[in-house]
């Protein structure tokens, strides 16, 4: 038993520091990963500064063509979540639907709107379903999503064409003209804020 107990903890010493040591030099941060004897490990690549400039760097790495699949792959999946916001839009009882309609009804968030950087959304409003398209003017389509809005509150799930996925947590302002709020990596948990306007 003894033995055993040493043998767990030289071969921890002896090969896992070294690997924690090394990925961590070369650009990952620890995080999470099982191990016998109850020890945790993950490794995760740093963020530096914000999610968009790691996903802008994933895709500057991208040939031409990896690139212009991905964004076909986006443009499909868009397409998709407009065909699905339409058709969730239409199954909405119609009490609960006027209602909708009446909330909402002075929020139109249809048309595009303009972050930093030169990025830019389209949004399609149907009822209270939302279906966005992130623009960037070197790589294109980079982001799609859906969501909802709630009175002044709009909340979004969206992938990107790095294979990112996160949440949106908008609001819209009083005048209807700006959203400003904070997009969320699902994956590093990190969060950078956001203001678009019309």
């Amino acid at each position: 038993m003894k033995n055993t107990r040493n043998f767990v903890w030289a071969v921890f010493f002896l090969l896992i520091l070294p690997l924690c040591a090394y990925t961590v030099y070369s650009g990952l941060v620890l995080g999470e990963m099982e191990l016998p004897g109850g020890f945790k490990l993950t490794f995760r690549e740093r963020n530096s500064g914000g999610t968009s400039d790691a996903a802008e760097q994933d895709l500057e790495d991208l040939s031409a063509s990896e690139l212009a699949e991905r964004q076909a792959q986006l443009e499909r999946r868009f397409e998709e979540l407009d065909r699905q916001s339409s058709q969730a839009e239409d199954s909405v009882p119609p009490e609960d639907d006027n209602q909708a309609i009446n909330l909402n009804q002075a929020i139109n968030l249809n048309g595009y709107w303009y972050g930093q950087g030169g990025l830019s959304y389209q949004i399609l409003q149907n009822g209270n379903f939302l279906t966005v398209q992130e623009l960037n003017p070197v790589y294109g389509v980079t982001a799609v999503g859906q969501g909802e809005i709630q009175g002044q509150s709009v909340w979004l799930n969206y992938q990107t064409a790095s294979y990112t996925e996160g949440v949106a947590d908008l609001t819209v302002s009083p005048d209807g003209q700006s959203l400003s709020g904070t997009f969320t990596d699902n994956y590093s948990g990190y969060s950078i804020p956001v203001v678009l306007t019309r």
